[in-house]
């Protein structure tokens, strides 16, 4: 499905919204087309069943996840959203050129479990994830009852806690699907959470890599910076993908990376 949608358009504000879609829950949305916004910057309206109408910044996770299947059918149906199952097959198809099975997983950014659910289809064992907001925790246990064993929720996790999990759950694979850089979980604490994780763990990412942004570039300097300790961490995955399309039907390409440390 097109970011833009099909159909006719009304004037004033409206005429810069893609045509809206009825789903089970009876509420429709429209997103804005207007062009030249980042990915922070882009909105929709959301029309509920009663005619009321609220007006939404796609990245107010609390607010998005709030709605049942309101990020489904924005992120992953409208705006093809191709991250989750991009890092969960790169992921799997690392391990299994090293023969590696049973990867025990912590999702990062978990928001309602989108990434959590490809990994569990293509065999990871997902333990535990963790978001910024209560509200990502709150979705996650109402749509996908379950799939978390542990759920955390903070704008910097506590390394310590971490490192417990990761010891007592042996956990082996770090996942975030478009949840590292400006906006997200900074570098400094992605390298602090990867510290935790033991040599012949795997840490895949989906990273922006538009010309504006240096996710990409700080990812790789930190793993970089492994070289010379006892255990570094070696690329094994690294390549370009068509994250999704932007709302005003723009291509937006972000860089898939897995690295295992020995």
């Amino acid at each position: 499905m097109s970011a833009t949608g099909s159909g006719a358009r009304v004037t004033g504000m409206m005429a810069a919204m893609a045509t809206a879609r009825e789903p089970a829950a009876g509420w429709t949305v429209e997103l804005d087309t207007t062009p030249g916004r980042r990915q922070a910057q882009e909105e929709f309206l959301l029309r509920h069943p009663d005619g009321e109408t609220e007006r939404i910044t796609l990245h107010d996770y609390a607010r998005v996840y709030s709605v049942p299947g309101l990020y489904e059918d924005v992120v992953q149906r409208r705006l093809e959203c191709a991250s989750p199952a991009t890092v969960a097959e790169a992921l799997v198809e690392a391990a299994g050129e090293h023969g590696v099975e049973g990867l025990r997983a912590f999702d990062l950014g978990a928001g309602n479990g989108v990434v959590g659910e490809e990994l569990r289809d293509r065999g990871v064992t997902v333990v535990a994830g963790a978001d910024g907001v209560p509200e990502a925790r709150e979705a996650a246990h109402r749509d996908r009852p379950g799939l978390y064993a542990h759920y955390l929720v903070g704008e910097r996790l506590d390394v310590e806690e971490v490192t417990r999990l990761v010891r007592d759950e042996e956990l082996t694979a770090l996942v975030a699907a478009g949840a590292v850089g400006a906006g997200h979980v900074p570098v400094d604490a992605l390298a602090q959470l990867w510290d935790a994780f033991p040599p012949g763990s795997y840490l895949a990412l989906t990273l922006a890599a538009g010309e504006q942004d240096h996710d990409v570039t700080d990812v790789e300097g930190m793993l970089a910076a492994t070289a010379d300790t006892a255990h570094p961490s070696r690329t094994v995955v690294r390549r370009r993908f068509r994250h999704r399309v932007s709302m005003a039907g723009t291509e937006l390409f972000y860089l898939v990376l897995v690295a295992v440390k020995e």
